[in-house]
């Protein structure tokens, strides 16, 4: 008996001198889930999906390696105040005025991107590009254990955020500006889920590696905590709090995303009640999501602002807050908005506009959570329906991130 526990006590100080703790919540991954797929990876018992996804994952993350770090200084379209470090993107549906000769002030073509707010000129692909390949990096490193995929994703976390000749400055005045307007634009703020999204969560992730500093958590919960502050302080800021649509639900799950990663419980408790609140103004009796139909690309947009709504549920979860189940006067739920869009995945007709095709994949976020957090197997049923259909069309490089990080709820 002694000796078993001289062994364990080995075990445990080994463990201690080799790892160090994650000292901050994850934002979007369930660390449960995801190291049962890490072994069933690693005993190759994973499910051919997985196996797929995981062979994706590190050739994607190996092509990153040899990449040049992007950053805001790269861009050529200079903001207001001619600072390179201050964020600057396009309002993508806007195109230049036909009834102008300079074609400004732009105008707006809802649902139709112009490519001139796509390019390099400016920054949002770059910020994009930063927040997924942090991320992919940092799942290889802790799936492999390879210290390469760590140094390479800590190296675009410092150019981005850190390094005082790169970095980008903690704000998104200028995000999603209009040629011709002069005037600050609040949606501009959707353009940070890209990093709150992302970077969070693969800190932790590379919390343990040599390569990850004090140093470097010092800094970047610096420059989180200076966003955050600019998020619920600046008049723009203010003025994102106050959206209807979609933007507000994704203005609510970065506040409550940062809060929770920089242990500000009550601004997360906040947020978590004002967007179960929202229910009752963004749903009609049906379940539907007035302000998302109104869109030209109805079901997309109402997938992606219920999956900004069930990311700010699954916070919720973490400081013991029950979205999920809540109800209003009215029994406007969560539910409710899942149920109006799931019937497209037995090929019920989408009776609303859209410019783009129904894709079912839109619904696996909401699904996959959906099914992890309720009792019954009726969302379990709809998502394993709606991956079979991914599946036969060969779309599965759509939700690889699926099959890494929640597989197991199939």
């Amino acid at each position: 008996m002694i000796k078993g526990k001289k062994i364990l006590f080995v075990i445990l100080l080994v463990c201690v001198f080799n790892t160090k703790a994650t000292t901050n919540p994850f934002i979007r991954i369930d660390s449960s889930s995801l190291s049962k797929s890490k072994v069933l990876i690693e005993n190759g018992t994973a499910s051919e999906q997985t196996l797929a996804a995981y062979k994706k994952l590190i050739q994607n993350a190996d092509k990153l390696l040899t990449i040049k770090n992007p950053t805001v200084i790269d861009k050529t379209v200079l903001p207001p105040t001619r600072n390179k470090h201050d964020y600057l993107s396009l309002s993508r549906y806007w195109w230049p005025n036909p009834e102008t000769a300079d074609g400004l002030p732009w105008v707006r073509q809802d649902g139709n991107t112009n490519p001139e707010t796509q390019t390099d000129a400016v920054d949002r692909k770059r910020l994009g590009f930063m927040g997924t390949g942090v991320w992919k990096l940092s799942l290889a490193y802790y799936f492999t254990n390879n210290e390469k995929y760590a140094q390479k994703a800590v190296s675009m976390i410092e150019t981005w955020f850190l390094n005082p000749e790169t970095l980008m400055n903690p704000h998104l005045e200028f995000a999603q500006s209009v040629p011709g307007n002069s005037n600050k634009r609040a949606t501009g703020i959707l353009d940070g889920r890209s990093i709150v999204m992302y970077v969070p969560d693969a800190i932790n992730l590379l919390s343990k590696s040599n390569y990850w500093s004090e140093n470097h958590q010092t800094k970047i919960t610096a420059w989180f905590t200076d966003y955050l502050n600019w998020l619920t302080k600046s008049k723009l800021g203010i003025k994102g709090s106050k959206q209807k649509n979609n933007h507000v639900s994704w203005y609510r799950f970065q506040v409550a995303a940062l809060a929770l990663y920089l242990d500000d419980k009550p601004l997360v408790k906040e947020m978590v009640e004002l967007a179960q609140n929202s229910l009752e103004e963004m749903l009609n009796n049906e379940g539907g999501q007035t302000h998302e139909l109104a869109r030209t690309k109805s079901f997309s947009y109402s997938c992606f602002n219920l999956q900004a709504l069930t990311n700010i549920a699954e916070i919720g979860n973490r400081i013991g807050m029950h979205m999920w189940y809540y109800k209003s006067e009215n029994k406007k739920s969560l539910t409710l908005a899942i149920n109006y869009l799931t019937p497209v995945i037995e090929g019920e007709k989408w009776r609303h506009n859209t410019l783009k095709a129904i894709d079912v994949s839109d619904l696996v976020p909401i699904l996959s959570q959906s099914a992890a957090n309720y009792k019954t197997n009726e969302f379990k049923n709809l998502l394993s329906k709606v991956v079979k259909i991914i599946d036969k069309n060969n779309q599965n490089d759509k939700i690889q991130e699926f099959w890494l990080l929640n597989s197991i709820h199939l």
